[in-house]
């Protein structure tokens, strides 16, 4: 079995007004801020202020102070030994505010610490690092995209469930629906309605793993209230019924094949991204 890359130390959990004095780390270190805000200086790096969830990554052996100007800040941090160049140890701040997983994934850490359980910790700062580098891509993303298209893309996130038209969803981000959809076509190769689709159906496929819902329920859950016609959308989808994909979604996951576009390619087909936009 390859090792993993990443080689856990230890963990901890600081909550205080006072500040931390200069020091530094034999590995890199993980900061998460919790509560609070904090401002923390780099031995001739400058500072990065901080507020709730904010990651710092600090490269090993770089000295570094934490001030707390508004009074007390809490966080959680870890320590850790990284090999090879596969994960960006490079000083800076990531933004995940909003995230819950890795909120709790933080305090499991200082958990595990305290349970000295550096394996089971190790990989967890693996999943970790995983959910930041692709918290960064997805932050690039979205920068290099029309606010706009930014708008209604986070209202179709939102909002999948509603029976609402894409001129009125267009009406409420402040654009027409067909520069909404010229925007759609441009910067991702669908329309409006096959992004909603894509968004309905990767719903549709998470509640139909809870067997306590109906075909009918998921269809209401995912803006379908006709069951039939969920199950046609749905089979148009993934090439299966609804059911036949709860009974083993392992075989068919992979298997969805994008609704036909306006404007097709040479196969008749547009495949569209699934899913690039949404909220960072």
């Amino acid at each position: 079995m390859k090792p993993i890359p990443v080689q856990f130390s230890y963990a901890g959990h600081y909550k205080k007004e006072q500040p931390v004095p200069m020091h530094s780390h034999r590995g890199v270190e993980l900061v998460y801020v919790a509560s609070g805000a904090c401002v923390t200086e780099f031995a001739g790096r400058g500072a990065l202020p901080a507020g709730p969830g904010t990651v710092y990554v600090t490269p090993a052996q770089l000295p570094h102070a934490q001030k707390n100007p508004s009074g007390e800040c809490e966080t959680f941090y870890a320590v850790m030994e990284i090999s090879g160049g596969e994960l960006n140890t490079e000083l800076r701040t990531i933004d995940v505010s909003g995230d819950p997983l890795l909120a709790a994934w933080f305090r499991n850490l200082y958990e595990l610490n305290r349970d000295y359980a550096p394996e089971e910790a190790s990989f967890l700062l693996m999943a970790i690092w995983s959910r930041l580098l692709a918290a960064e891509e997805k932050r690039k993303f979205r920068q290099k995209r029309h606010p706009a298209l930014l708008r209604a893309m986070d209202d179709m996130e939102e909002h999948s469930a509603e029976t609402v038209s894409i001129s009125e969803i267009a009406r409420r981000n402040g654009i027409s629906q067909s520069h909404l959809n010229a925007l759609f076509r441009r910067e991702t190769g669908a329309g409006a309605e096959e992004y909603r689709t894509t968004l309905r159906m990767k719903q549709a496929r998470r509640l139909l793993l809870n067997r306590y819902y109906s075909i009918g329920e998921v269809g209401a859950m995912t803006g379908y209230p006709d069951p039939n016609y969920f199950s046609r959308k749905f089979r148009l989808y993934h090439g299966v019924s609804p059911r036949t994909y709860r009974e083993a979604p392992f075989l068919h996951a992979d298997h969805a094949t994008a609704p036909v576009s306006s404007s097709p390619n040479a196969s008749g087909r547009k495949r569209f991204p699934e899913i690039a936009g949404g909220k960072a």
